[in-house]
């Protein structure tokens, strides 16, 4: 599976994208919104994982962008952050995204939401 990962933190992008190639995936690493626009339009992802604080906008403004063209069912969303702000995570599922991680996280944690997230989107290729 194609996995966009944008995030401003190099670490953690680094720690993202190796474990998720030791699971399979072919990561591609973003670290701005505008980078993050221009890739989605460019190509098809299974998933993107976006973090709350990319530097040139807000996660409310990149998801409702992000939404506004690409469906649930089409681009299924994770947003990873080190906020615990109940506020936070309610505005970005209001906002578009499918599911939440709190960094730092539990690589099993995060294994288990992408698989759920990408075998909705498996299911949904079979039955289209």
């Amino acid at each position: 599976m194609r996995i966009l990962l944008a995030t401003e933190e190099l670490l953690l992008a680094e720690l993202l994208a190796f474990r998720l190639e030791l699971l399979g995936h072919h990561v591609e690493m973003r670290h701005t919104a505008e980078q993050l626009y221009t890739t989605l339009q460019d190509s098809d992802y299974s998933l993107a994982i976006i973090d709350t604080a990319l530097p040139d906008s807000n996660i409310r403004d990149v998801l409702n962008k992000i939404r506004s063209r690409w469906s649930k069912n089409h681009l299924p969303i994770l947003v990873i952050s080190m906020d615990q702000s109940l506020e936070l995570v309610e505005q970005v599922f209001r906002c578009g995204a499918d599911d939440y991680l709190l960094a730092p996280f539990d690589p099993q944690a995060m294994q288990t939401k992408l698989d759920r997230l990408l075998s909705g989107r498996k299911l949904e290729k079979v039955c289209v």
